[in-house]
């Protein structure tokens, strides 16, 4: 693994480095946000080459003032329904338009694929700004957004708890724990990090973090913090009383697919492109293509690089925090790649083994979706969530083929995340 030599602290106020943390998430939550209009309406028809058979529609310019839970929409023609087997409930958050409102923030889509029951719930009331993470799974917990940094147990049974007053926290690498931050007392210029155990107890001690370091950090590893930091705010692994270790490559937040406590993907040699002003859902929305892949083992530095598929105009990150691309046990990685002509922000779902990785990732069936669609895996990771024909969610069983799909609108939210079923 390569090592960064540690370097001046750019000058910055408190409110600069808080600012600059949301500058960086601001790309994305309002891009998402903006194309929940799409997942509620539907696809539009541009997508039924990408699908094959699958039905598509055009969608009104608009979402519905106060959407509804589909509960009596008809699933699409095709696979049969998602088996309750996959023991699952999907969380996706906002639903309804307008987002925030003096009355309180959207509701979520709760999908027990359990039970098949699709409701909506406020039991999450992510707060309005440009944070990141805004939600984040750690253990059997939801750590979200809310009045600072607020956790919910994932089956969202009980009050939620309040465990720090700072908007600012990353999951730990070890699960039911978070990391909270917070500009250090009188020291305008540091950041100060405490691991907090999510279901109450004493938090850790409080650690500085290297200098020029700014927000938001991404997550614990096995191998340290997950920063960015340096003069061009590189991604690094730091551990306390250490040097940051710049990652191979040298990414940046913007390059990020995903990560866990023991792998990182991200993208290399990425350009920034744009869908045409003439575009069908998204014009003019700024994204990243990358020509490779790479998924670094942080215990044992290995990196695993895949190109982009052949015909595709590069990998599309989805960003840190906002999509779950990495399987439960770090097995599989799925992420989006860009279909030609860019213009139209069309990409397609592809899927590839991180263990043992062999030849080009495979295309998963039906998966073509506009910019910042959304995915996450059922909690033993033999299904992979995805958005499908018609706009809703479909899923792929891994070692059989298999696809399968349900009524629910799927996957153009902000937040989507995978938790047990609630009938478990």
């Amino acid at each position: 693994m390569k090592t960064a030599p540690a370097t001046r602290l750019l000058d910055a106020e408190p409110e600069a480095l808080i600012k600059e943390a949301r500058r960086h998430q601001r790309r994305r939550y309002l891009a998402a946000g903006s194309a929940l209009a799409a997942a509620l309406a539907g696809a539009a028809s541009v997508l039924a080459g990408l699908h094959g058979s699958g039905s598509a529609h055009p969608a009104p310019t608009r979402p519905p003032r106060h959407a509804s839970p589909p509960v009596s929409a008809r699933r699409p023609h095709g696979p049969p329904p998602i088996p309750h087997s996959v023991g699952t409930t999907v969380l996706m958050w906002p639903v309804g338009y307008p987002g925030f409102s003096a009355a309180g923030g959207p509701a979520a889509y709760v999908d027990d694929l359990g039970t098949g029951r699709l409701t909506q719930s406020s039991a999450v009331g992510i707060s309005a700004g440009d944070f990141q993470p805004l939600l984040a799974q750690t253990g059997r917990w939801l750590v979200y957004v809310g009045n600072g940094t607020t956790a919910i147990r994932d089956d969202l049974r009980g009050r939620p708890r309040d465990i720090g007053r700072t908007p600012f926290f990353a999951p730990a690498a070890v699960p039911g724990q978070v990391w909270l931050f917070r500009i250090r007392a009188g020291h305008s210029h540091r950041i100060q990090a405490r691991l907090v155990p999510v279901a109450g107890g004493l938090p850790g001690p409080a650690v500085t973090l290297p200098a020029r370091t700014t927000l938001p950090a991404i997550r614990g590893t096995d191998a340290g913090l997950l920063l960015q930091t340096g003069r061009r705010l590189n991604l690094a692994l730091w551990s306390p009383g250490s040097r940051p270790r710049t990652l191979p490559y040298a990414p940046s937040l913007s390059d990020g697919f995903d990560a866990t406590a023991r792998l990182i993907a991200y993208g290399t040699s990425c350009t920034d492109q744009a869908t045409a002003p003439h575009a069908a859902r998204e014009p003019n929305a700024g994204y990243e293509a990358c020509a490779m892949l790479r998924v670094l083992d942080v215990v044992t530095g290995r990196l695993t690089s895949y190109p982009a598929p052949p015909g595709t105009a590069g990998w599309v990150p989805n960003g840190f925090d906002l999509v779950s691309a990495i399987s439960p046990g770090d097995r599989m990685i799925a992420a989006y790649a860009a279909v030609r002509p860019q213009g139209q922000g069309l990409v397609r779902l592809y899927l590839a083994p991180i263990a043992r990785p062999s030849g080009q990732p495979a295309a998963v069936p039906s998966s073509g979706a506009y910019l910042f669609a959304r995915t996450a895996w059922s909690v033993r990771g033999s299904w992979l969530f995805y958005q499908g024909p018609g706009g809703h969610l479909w899923a792929y069983q891994v070692t059989s083929g298999a696809t399968r799909a349900s009524s629910t609108p799927c996957c153009q939210y902000t937040v989507m995340t995978a938790a047990p079923s609630h009938s478990g």
